[in-house]
């Protein structure tokens, strides 16, 4: 008997746990940031020499920064310690090929928002991209302060973990209801869960390292996802037009 309650317990508790990955989050929707059937862009474009080519098959760039608050500028890297490219120099290169941009913000932090934000709406006015750009971030709350000087944000959500989700998905639906992002990121393999609980979400996401042509099969699937608007890739040439 004993056996019988435990079995029909544990029963109960995947029961619950499909439920609750299976019901939707129906009252969140945004209007998003690009629309375009167009959907596949340059993933990590961190140097000068692979725009010009990388621009004849993409509409859009994303890259990495960090703030540098020492000499107030935006350095264009992924990782380390140094970089000889800010990113003023960037979209001077880039200025004549009427890119959009996904800037992952690497380092945003209390100590640096409003700085950022000013050497931001400098650049983005100086080069007037200041509506073709989305700042990304993990941390949402210093991120909303980009949105309340009139930049676009992009909500970097935890990737899906079979255990961590069930605590994480409350408090990111607190945060989209209190901030209103206009986009939501994650990874490819994300995408179905967060296409699930957020159903009237526009979503962003990246396809690390998948160049084969299966993983090519699997981007032009994803591509047909609605929610789905920009799709990261490092295929070089844009297979989706």
């Amino acid at each position: 008997m004993v056996m019988i309650k435990k079995f029909l317990f544990f029963i109960l508790v995947i029961l619950a746990y499909v439920i609750f990955i299976l019901f939707p989050s129906n009252d969140l929707t945004s209007n998003g940031f690009y629309e375009s059937d167009d959907k596949l862009w340059a993933h990590r474009v961190n140097n000068l020499k692979d725009i010009k080519q990388l621009s004849k098959e993409f509409v859009g760039f994303e890259l990495d920064v960090f703030y540098n608050k020492n000499i107030n500028r935006f350095d264009v890297k992924h990782h380390g310690k140094h970089s000889e490219l800010s990113l003023g120099e960037y979209f001077s290169y880039s200025q004549d090929y009427s890119l959009k941009y996904w800037i992952d913000f690497k380092n945003l932090n209390e100590n640096n928002v409003n700085d950022a934000i000013i050497l931001l709406d400098s650049l983005s006015i100086k080069y007037s991209l200041k509506y073709d750009l989305i700042v990304e971030s993990k941390n949402i709350e210093l991120l909303s302060k980009f949105k309340q000087n009139d930049f676009s944000i992009c909500y970097w959500l935890p990737s899906f973990n079979l255990i961590r989700s069930f605590y994480q998905i409350h408090e990111i639906k607190a945060n989209l209801l209190k901030f209103k992002p206009h986009v939501i990121s994650m990874p490819y393999s994300s995408v179905m869960y967060y296409s699930i609980k957020f159903p009237n979400y526009p979503i962003h996401c990246w396809t690390n390292d998948m160049i084969s042509q299966s993983d090519k099969v699997k981007i032009q699937k994803l591509s047909k996802n609605e929610n789905v608007r920009v799709i990261l890739t490092d295929f070089k040439y844009n297979f989706l037009k």
